[in-house]
């Protein structure tokens, strides 16, 4: 599957997270969670957790609410201190033992 189907998929169905109204496009956030080199699965655990209202928060292009980027998240994760450990355990959280 290509990126930009995988990306549109991973968007609809995470259409019910707390940010979604955040971000101006959610499918490029997606792709750019993706382009950024995290799994699918990763990704989507991402996109529904508070990681993304963080991301908004600080955001220094001074975007508005609903108006941010997928700038915003990609800047998080490269300015942030999260590790790799974080990040599966944030997966886990989300998804459990679910494969």
């Amino acid at each position: 599957m290509r990126i930009t189907q995988t990306a549109q998929a991973l968007a609809e169905r995470t259409l019910g997270a707390y940010s979604v109204n955040g971000y101006r496009n959610w499918r490029g956030v997606a792709q750019a969670l993706l382009s950024y080199g995290l799994t699918e699965r990763q990704a989507e655990a991402v996109m529904w957790s508070k990681w993304m209202r963080w991301a908004a928060d600080f955001d220094k292009s001074g975007a508005r609410y609903g108006r941010h980027t997928s700038k915003a998240i990609i800047a998080f994760l490269d300015n942030s201190t999260i590790t790799s450990r974080e990040l599966n355990n944030l997966v886990f959280e989300t998804f459990g033992d679910e494969q």
